[in-house]
């Protein structure tokens, strides 16, 4: 058996290899964390808007194209893929709950489908063109500091009950993890390296925020 059929050894060290490894484990865990979440909520707390470019990223890449980190990466990649599966037919169940404009309500589900058709050929041609990595960082950086910005908007409008600290703290050390591989594989990428500190930033900040804002629901009242 050829280990670099299953880790490309060949082009990437070890260090390289387990950072974003891990951070590509704990993006898995976070998707099944989000989804246990909406089984009990039914609420996805995960914004419309870049769950369908989530979807279509990881489609794309399942798909077209494969990361050249290994066959155990693409595995990665393609299961997180069939967990998006689960919440983007959430969203379209649940997503409306997201907002309080009536319009967007009216039209929600051709609103998110509009999205995802949108997001495919985006992500595709974004590689096919050249613009990208030959595991897809670039892109999937751009999505990344979306759902960073969007989330705390989120919270801000809804009840934090309906937000995860298991799921906010997994996609906050899955995509630290990733981004310390990007800074050891990509030295002279100072995009992603930016884009990287930015959702750490962004990431950390929303962790601690949902962390206070749920020890307050929770907090017992005396009388």
């Amino acid at each position: 058996m050829d280990i670099n059929y299953w880790i490309n050894t060949k082009e990437y060290t070890t260090a390289q290899l387990v950072w974003n490894g891990v951070g590509c484990l704990f993006w898995v865990v976070t998707y099944a964390a989000l989804i246990r979440e909406i089984i009990k909520k039914k609420f996805v707390e995960m914004p419309f808007f870049i769950a369908a470019g989530n979807i279509a990223w990881e489609f794309v890449w399942s798909v077209f194209y494969h990361p050249n980190t290994g066959r155990l990466y693409s595995l990665s990649y393609q299961g997180a893929f069939l967990l998006d599966i689960f919440i983007f037919v959430a969203i379209l169940k649940y997503g409306a709950k997201q907002t309080n404009i009536p319009e967007i309500k009216k039209y929600f589900k051709w609103i998110a489908i509009s999205l995802l058709i949108m997001w495919i050929p985006l992500n595709y041609f974004y590689m096919k063109q050249g613009y990208d990595t030959p595991i897809g960082a670039n892109s999937g950086y751009i999505l990344n500091i979306i759902i960073s910005l969007l989330y705390p908007m989120l919270l801000f409008r809804n009840n934090p009950g309906d937000f995860s600290k298991i799921v906010a703290w997994c996609k906050f050390i899955g995509t630290g993890c990733i981004t310390v591989s990007m800074f050891l594989i990509y030295p002279e990428n100072y995009f992603v390296q930016i884009i990287g500190v930015c959702c750490f930033v962004l990431d950390l900040s929303y962790s601690v925020l949902l962390t206070k804002r749920l020890s307050e629901v929770n907090k017992p009242v005396y009388a």
